[in-house]
């Protein structure tokens, strides 16, 4: 499943049964919060 609208600016990203919130959908993630995203949903940022 991909992102949806979560309160305000955030999102929420589901894959399978892990989620992780999505700070701001229309601005770039910096490099800590993609890392922190990523291990939040089990996998690596260069799988992606």
């Amino acid at each position: 499943m991909g992102p949806q609208r979560g309160s305000g600016s955030h999102g929420t990203l589901y894959l399978g049964s892990s989620l992780t919130v999505v700070k701001d959908l229309k601005k770039e993630l910096g490099p800590g919060l993609l890392a922190a995203m990523c291990k939040q949903i089990g996998i690596r940022k260069e799988d992606l």
